[in-house]
């Protein structure tokens, strides 16, 4: 067996169905040896798109996303989505290669020292007898690590006699750490028993920790507020003292909520300049932070408790050690005064209305979005000015099933990542918010989505700019036409690569989303059209 086949072999015994991919000379042999096994290879239009679908594929299916380009300037095209997996701590594969072994070779480039600088893992299969061994200790690294790892595996190997192979070991994740010890937590429940409005915060890793039952009974009991960060979103979604998201999204009570509390109680959340306003929301605070990553410990705000601890766990044992002490019901005239507020809001309670003649606004249009949707849903977010207009009012019905494609602030990796989630075959459907610009980046991926009948619905909010920009522009005392696009129709561009396409204008022409939603043989482009003019953002 050539190496090329033990690896599509390997591949598949590690659980691997599907390959994001471009095609090229080091790739060329395995790729169809792993989809004639039984594998799926998604062809990509471009690298960058491949990681990207990667890491969206691993994110909503908890496993290894596994994409593969050939050499040269196919691995520097997927330089960009290779840094995102990395600040989102994604568990992707990467599979390139080396080109053949001259000197003078125009694909020559240096891959170890690019993918440390990308921040990756790095791996290399050093002879053809060592291939299912340095694959295992890739595959281990993504798993024990949080963060992609590149596999080098040169041409030059690709068609040499694989001979006898280490037999596959499936990776181990680590397991959750144990319950920090009562000692360790005397200082932490310290001030949250001398609190007087206490607010208890959750970020991803407590939503992945599956913490919300013992963050909840935490809250119950000290009579805390419950409120998330972005990607915790919806976590305490139906409690009566839920303020929903912590930080510059926050609605007009929770800011309030937020003013008045005086110790903030986070667990898996890394308190960033989004979450903290630059420190500012956490100033005249005592600050508890519970998180798995001591390094996250003061990397935005000051703490005054850090608690090195799995999210669930820690609550829990918090929780016994209230239990202990008699404490079941503290601070109530503070919990029900948060109640009472939220019981009066709604989202719409915030909103001034700027659609125009033939524009809608776009926390209007994710309203109605939200309501036409069936609650089961994946949205998977690019990042841009149209972003405080999405993720406060369009919903999940659990926090795993959202993920923002932006931990390195590339716009453009939406679609890509969405197309990933799509492949991934969870059974709900995939909404993607993306802007136009980066629609625009990345608008050959969308035949990628057409070529392979995915279900997915592909939202570009449509300013007819990059929005920061104009925004910027006009303040610095800029002609803000200069950020301004005279995009093709896209609604006409989606039907001609074979998709469906609605342009809106008025909010409640979104309605046609949820009647198409259940007969879609195929993605689903919906061309919202915004005022560029119209600005939600401080910056």
């Amino acid at each position: 067996m050539k190496v090329f086949q033990a690896l599509a072999d390997a591949l598949a015994a590690h659980g691997v169905d599907t390959v994001f991919g471009l095609m090229g000379n080091a790739n060329l042999l395995y790729l169809p040896a792993f989809a004639e096994a039984g594998g799926r290879f998604v062809a990509v239009a471009h690298e960058a798109g491949a990681v990207a679908m990667a890491d969206g594929h691993a994110r909503m299916s908890g496993g290894i996303g596994v994409a593969s380009v050939t050499h040269g300037p196919a691995f520097t095209n997927a330089l960009t989505p290779l840094v995102e997996g990395v600040r989102s701590r994604s568990r992707v594969l990467l599979v390139t290669g080396d080109p053949p072994p001259v000197p003078t070779h125009f694909h020559q480039f240096d891959i170890a020292t690019a993918t440390a600088a990308a921040g990756a893992g790095y791996e290399r299969v050093h002879e053809p007898a060592s291939l299912v061994a340095d694959l295992n200790r890739a595959m281990q690294r993504i798993v024990a690590e949080r963060r992609p790892v590149v596999l080098n595996i040169p041409i030059a190997l690709m068609q040499a006699e694989a001979g006898e192979q280490t037999p596959v070991a499936l990776p181990v994740a680590p397991g959750p750490l144990a319950a920090p010890q009562a000692e360790a937590l005397d200082g932490a429940l310290g001030l949250i028993g001398s609190a007087g409005r206490p607010l208890v915060l959750a970020g991803y890793g407590a939503a992945a920790a599956g913490a919300r039952d013992a963050l909840i009974e935490l809250a119950d009991r000290t009579g805390a507020a419950l409120a998330t960060t972005v990607l915790g979103k919806e976590l305490f979604a139906g409690h009566p003292r839920d303020i929903g998201i912590f930080g510059s999204l926050a609605h007009s009570v929770a800011g309030a909520v937020i003013a008045e509390s005086d110790c903030v109680v986070a667990f898996g959340a890394s308190l960033n300049m989004w979450t903290a306003l630059g420190g500012d929301l956490f100033r005249g605070k005592k600050v508890v932070h519970v998180d798995t990553d001591p390094a996250r410990f003061g990397s935005y705000t000051p703490v005054d408790e850090p608690v090195v601890g799995d999210a669930r766990r820690t609550a829990e044992a918090m929780n016994a050690l209230l239990e202990q002490t008699g404490i079941t019901a503290a601070n109530g005239a503070w919990a029900q005064r948060v109640a009472r507020t939220l019981a009066g809001h709604s989202p719409q309670d915030d909103i001034d209305d700027r659609s125009g003649p033939d524009t809608v606004d776009i926390r209007t249009a994710m309203i109605r979005l939200d309501r036409v949707l069936p609650a089961e849903r994946t949205v998977v977010s690019d990042i841009g000015r149209f972003d405080v207009g999405v993720w406060p009012y369009l919903r999940v019905a659990d926090p795993m099933h959202f993920t923002v494609m932006g931990g390195f602030g590339s716009i453009g990796l939406g679609l890509a990542g969405a197309i990933g989630a799509a492949a991934a075959g969870t059974g709900r459907p995939v909404i993607a918010t993306v802007g136009d610009g980066g629609f625009m980046m990345h608008l050959s991926e969308f035949t990628t989505a057409v070529r392979y009948r995915l279900p997915l619905v592909v939202v570009v909010l449509n300013d007819g700019a990059y929005g920061a920009e104009h925004y910027k522009l006009r303040n610095h005392g800029y002609d803000p036409a200069y950020s301004a696009f005279a995009w093709p129709d896209l609604a006409g561009l989606a039907t001609a690569m074979g998709a469906r396409a609605l342009t809106i204008r008025k909010a409640g022409e979104l309605d046609a989303v949820g009647e198409l939603l259940p007969v879609l043989d195929g993605p689903l482009l919906v061309d919202v059209r915004l005022d560029p003019d119209v600005n939600l953002v401080r910056y």
